[in-house]
């Protein structure tokens, strides 16, 4: 009887230390840290007036194809229907810009001035916006274009010939075999001393600084 008991009282204590044992361990939570890193802040880089020419130049030239051609005119003045070729190029580049935060600053120059504004490219360098220009058979440079767009190599440009009014042309057209390519002088692109930023002050509205 003693050891039955006994025995039982040690089953007793077992028990209970185990039912401890038990809590105990239940009781106990294991924390886990982990540790969050910083988002990564993105920097937003401000676009340059050339990558805006690039975007906006091919729609805004659009406007002017099918214009005539007249010595001095102003399309933008003409609701469009008359430009010459130094004229379409500053109203494109003009009008390019209208909605950023550059401004063409010349607002108009003339064919030789754009020369002189406008650095030397190499056709791999070539896109949107930038300029090709022509001489005559004197080797002087009197006509130009502004490149719309292009396929590989192939070079798309806008132009106001006396011929042909306000026309799109590339470098695979047959006018350019049979004619513009002989006469093929550069391309070049608008130095940035030609762009303006524009700044809003406490009234709302702009003033004109150089972005250089």
């Amino acid at each position: 009887m003693y050891n039955v008991f006994m025995y039982s009282k040690r089953l007793s204590g077992a028990a209970f230390l185990f039912i401890v044992l038990l809590l105990s361990g239940c009781g106990q939570r294991q924390v886990v840290r982990q540790e969050i890193e910083p988002a990564e802040e993105k920097v937003q880089v401000a676009e340059s007036p050339y990558d805006i020419l690039a975007k906006n130049a091919p729609d805004v030239s659009a406007r002017y194809i099918g214009a005539k051609y007249r010595f001095g005119a102003n399309p933008d003045d003409t609701l469009l229907s008359y430009s010459d070729c130094s004229n379409l190029i500053c109203a494109i580049t003009r009008n390019s810009l209208s909605d950023s935060d550059y401004e063409f600053e010349p607002y108009y120059l003339s064919s030789d001035k754009i020369y002189d504004y406008t650095f030397e490219i190499e056709k791999e360098a070539v896109r949107s916006g930038d300029i090709i220009f022509f001489k005559d058979m004197k080797k002087k440079q009197n006509h130009l274009g502004l490149v719309t767009g292009r396929n590989e190599d192939v070079i798309y440009f806008i132009q106001a010939s006396s011929a042909s009014g306000v026309i799109q042309r590339s470098t695979k057209s047959n006018g350019w075999l049979y004619y513009w390519r002989d006469r093929f002088d550069s391309f070049r692109r608008w130095k940035d001393s030609v762009f303006a930023t524009r700044k809003i002050t406490a009234n709302s509205r702009y003033t004109i600084s150089n972005s250089k």
